[in-house]
């Protein structure tokens, strides 16, 4: 890409177009193997500390402690390994948390062509749009609500014309081939999959496809189809009990568990994907949901028992590795029904976390004669 060759046309990229220059930049340092690690460790670094700032600013927007927000989110290294500095992820990431601290300070508009940019580097902030349209309504300023969905819809739009006008077929290549990925060996149809064919229902047959390691069974298309649904479902009720009511903390707890359910439900369920958790441990720890942090936080760093050091055992299916994964899955989902559980639990805001929208200025009258 440095050298002028464009993603989609040129360089198969298989990621949205604002990722191409978060890989592209540290190359600017060097191409050959250790100046390019050490560049993107170091725009890693920025942007864990961009994230850090930004869990401290939300915690403080929404009624929690922001010192111990930062210092989760500063752990994140420790809690995710080497994946942290040798993925992109944290973009995405920082980005969303800059939309939602946007959307508590009362700067809408901002906020969502800031997710815009977020979904335009990696897909999963998208999950955000709904639950943050619908809190924006339950404020009862539909317009500010539509006009925010559509500074969202423009961002996309800007972007995603200016990929197919790259190359139309590129693009359109790439997006199928995030949809055409098979079960993901560690995701949670996997770990059902694996379950059936230990019962003896079926036959587990490893497939290398599409950069990864997947697996194929007669009941992995029902199984990811259902996963799907019960994602939507979970997505669905987060947007509904965003809309109930305005405070902010609703509104990134809500947002955070959405980024969860995609994680944990998805047919692809990648290690890096727990880098996307790393906010709602840190904001979880700032409100005293010990709990749900707990839980997150067990996810996030149980996963460092098999990846890097043993993923290939996973993928010759040795029963260790198998069983810290699904252990690890059941962590996931007992952090999306703690999440439903803290939503139902808190019916009232508190007074730090109730957003006040800055004031409209009215024209001074004209004094009579």
């Amino acid at each position: 890409m440095l050298d002028g060759g464009l993603p989609y046309r040129d360089v198969f990229f298989e990621y949205p177009p604002l990722a191409a220059p978060v890989v592209a930049v540290p190359g600017v340092i060097g191409t050959d193997g250790q100046s390019y690690r050490l560049a993107f460790a170091g725009l890693a670094l920025l942007l864990l500390a961009a994230a850090v700032v930004l869990a401290g600013g939300l915690a403080a927007r929404t009624g929690g402690e922001p010192g111990p927000a930062m210092l989760v989110a500063a752990a994140a290294p420790l809690l995710t390994g080497a994946m942290v500095r040798t993925h992109f992820d944290l973009a995405p990431v920082a980005l969303t948390l800059g939309a939602l601290l946007l959307l508590c300070v009362g700067r809408p508009r901002t906020g969502m062509a800031v997710l815009g940019l977020a979904v335009m580097t990696k897909g999963f902030p998208l999950v955000v749009a709904p639950v943050a349209l619908a809190w924006l309504t339950s404020r009862g300023e539909r317009r500010v609500a539509l006009e925010s969905g559509a500074a969202l819809v423009g961002v996309i739009a800007l972007v995603g014309a200016a990929a197919l006008a790259i190359s139309a077929g590129g693009s359109l290549h790439a997006l199928r081939y995030q949809l055409e990925r098979p079960v993901q060996i560690e995701s949670v149809p996997a770990t059902a999959v694996n379950g059936l064919a230990h019962l003896g229902l079926g036959e587990v047959r490893p497939v290398a496809s599409h950069r990864s390691d997947g697996l194929e069974h007669p009941a992995a298309g029902a199984l990811s189809i259902a996963s799907g649904l019960v994602m939507a479902a979970a997505i669905g009720l987060l947007t509904a009990a965003a809309a109930r009511r305005s405070d902010p903390r609703r509104l990134v707890l809500t947002s955070l568990a959405a980024v969860a359910a995609f994680a944990t439900l998805g047919r692809v369920l990648s290690p890096q994907y727990m880098i996307w958790l790393v906010p709602l441990a840190a904001l979880a720890v700032a409100w005293g949901m010990r709990a749900l942090a707990a839980a997150t936080l067990g996810a996030i760093a149980i996963t460092l028992a098999w990846f890097p050091g043993h993923y290939f055992d996973l993928v010759a299916r040795a029963r260790l590795p198998l069983v810290e994964v699904a252990v690890r899955n059941a962590l996931l989902l007992c952090v999306l029904a703690l999440a439903f559980r803290e939503l139902a639990l808190s019916p009232r805001a508190s007074a730090a976390g109730v957003l006040r929208w800055p004031a409209r200025r009215s024209r001074p009258r004209p004094a009579p004669r």
